[in-house]
């Protein structure tokens, strides 16, 4: 039986089609075919354009719509682990969605997620791996592939679909590993997944050029460069996971990359400390020319027969979430059309609501007089327009009044006062680090403050390890969280020149509805 991979990554649109394990048509779509520029040229909806590219495409290699489970890329995903206390099962999806908000920047209500969870009998709580997608990204894709004749199966994370690749090549490790997929010539989304005995303890997505071109084209220099900044990512994603699971030590990192840059790469890895090895991926692709890690990808989603420890599917969650909505308004409709009128039941109630009616009315008609009274007694007022409005009209002018003193409220207590954050600053600072620049953005209800500095202690792991603690000072300080949910580094570049050695690194601070 044949079987589909698609993988949508920031660069290429990848489809593998496998018969049994073995690939037998690879297709790769560049991403710049279908860029904005030449879409607002064209007017044409980027979800038409990508539906027909892949439609045109399957004609034309003769790939008939089989079954197909599509990687996504981490930017269009949220993933977290974290742990829970144990819990029944049926308490575990509400009690998931509450613990949740803790690590998203919106609403619960907007994603469609999935998750499962495992016993950690050593810390006695169940671990609970949770990956969401926005729900209007989900109905984008799902539009695609139905326009596009394709079957899909599932849709899941892309560094778990290469999990596959494990099992297929027999490594039965025990105990926490790492696994880093890489391809150190193209501009693709790098992994760094640990996991223990199969189930992921913690992800990170890693761009290490930029949007830069082909290594190959920059020489040898720029191999270095991108080299040295891996070492530097792997061992922050090593340093953030040793703080959250410091009983778990990383036994060994296996690598999935370029076999021609294998030699380069294990000598820097070794330099941290861990054992390394390779999984050579080409020799399952049927004799590839070069090395392509977005058709590693789509190749091992197509391999969905093979399992692993991880079921998270968020196709199967969006057709769970519909089938709620639709169960919930079909039994209100149900009990809808159960109810019948008892007319002897419909006049009763409406001699009972009369004379309630008759009876309120009669009681209120001494404080109806009292109010006209004191109504004829009061004061004219210049600011109010007639002296013979209701009690009504005047809630509603005292009502429209206080709108007016909120909306004033809010433009002068949620300003966003620069002075404070500037004096925040020079007091977060850290000694040893300088900044060179400071620029602010605001645009409608988006703010963002972008911090560029360098770092000097003439030691680039002790540098890197100043500009994350300055950027924890920055998180904690209370006048930064009260304006930014998002302080995070964008980039840290070790600079080395004939004058001075140093660390470059540049920290945006943004509020939570500016978007990543």
């Amino acid at each position: 039986m044949k079987t589909l991979g698609v993988y949508l990554g920031p660069t290429v649109i990848s489809i593998v089609e496998t018969k049994g394990n073995t690939p037998i048509n690879n297709i790769q779509i560049l991403q710049s075919i279908i860029s904005p520029d030449k879409l607002s040229e064209e007017k044409v909806p980027r979800e038409i354009k990508i539906a027909t590219l892949l439609k045109d495409e399957l004609r034309k290699n003769k790939i008939e719509a089989g079954e197909a489970v599509v990687s996504l890329s981490g930017k269009d995903l949220i993933v977290r682990t974290f742990e829970m206390p144990i819990l029944p099962r049926q308490e575990l999806d509400t009690a998931v969605k509450f613990e949740i908000k803790k690590y998203i920047p919106f609403k619960i209500e907007n994603l469609i997620s999935d998750f499962q969870y495992e016993l950690d009998k050593t810390i006695q709580k169940i671990r609970v791996l949770f990956v969401g997608i926005k729900k209007e990204t989900l109905d984008e894709y799902c539009y695609i592939f139905s326009q596009s004749g394709l079957k899909i199966k599932s849709i899941e994370y892309s560094a778990f679909s290469l999990l596959r690749l494990l099992k297929l090549a027999n490594i039965k490790e025990k105990g926490a590993i790492a696994v880093v997929n890489i391809d150190l010539v193209k501009d693709d989304e790098a992994n760094f997944v640990v996991l223990e005995n199969g189930f992921p303890l913690f992800s990170r997505d890693i761009n290490l050029m930029g949007g830069s071109e082909e290594v190959i084209r920059n020489g040898e220099t720029q191999l270095n460069d991108i080299l040295e900044k891996l070492k530097r990512e792997i061992q922050v994603s090593i340093d953030y996971y040793g703080r959250k699971f410091p009983s778990k030590n990383i036994g060994k990192i296996f690598f999935i990359t370029n076999p021609d840059y294998q030699n380069n790469l294990d000598a820097v890895i070794k330099e941290l400390g861990l054992g390394i090895q390779f999984i050579d991926a080409n020799k399952y692709m049927n004799k590839p020319s070069f090395f392509s890690l977005a058709s590693i990808k789509s190749y091992s989603g197509s391999l969905f027969k093979i399992n692993t420890a991880i079921k998270i599917n968020l196709l199967l969650a969006k057709d769970k979430a519909a089938e709620e909505v639709s169960m919930g308004q079909t039994a209100g409709a149900s009990w809808a059309r159960g109810f019948k009128l008892n007319p002897v039941f419909v006049l009763a109630c409406l001699l009972v609501y009369l004379a309630t009616f008759l009876f309120g009315a009669y009681r209120t008609l001494p404080l109806q007089k009292e109010l006209k009274n004191i109504i004829n007694m009061r004061p004219a007022v210049s600011t109010v327009s007639s002296p013979g409005l209701s009690y009504e009209e005047l809630v509603k002018i005292n009502s429209d009044y206080k709108a007016e003193i909120g909306v004033t409220d809010n433009i002068i207590k949620k300003r966003l006062y620069l002075t404070s954050l500037l004096d925040a600053i020079a007091a977060l600072t850290p000694k040893g680090i300088w900044l060179v620049n400071l620029s602010f953005k605001k645009e409608a209800k988006r703010a963002e403050v972008v911090l560029e500095g360098a770092a000097y202690l003439g030691n680039s792991n002790a540098e890197l390890e100043l500009v994350n603690t300055f950027l924890s000072h920055l998180k904690e300080n209370p006048v930064f969280s009260k304006y930014f949910k998002e302080i995070s580094v964008v980039s840290a570049d070790y600079n080395q020149s004939q004058k001075i050695n140093r660390t470059n690194f540049v920290i945006s601070c943004r509020d939570y509805e500016n978007p990543r």
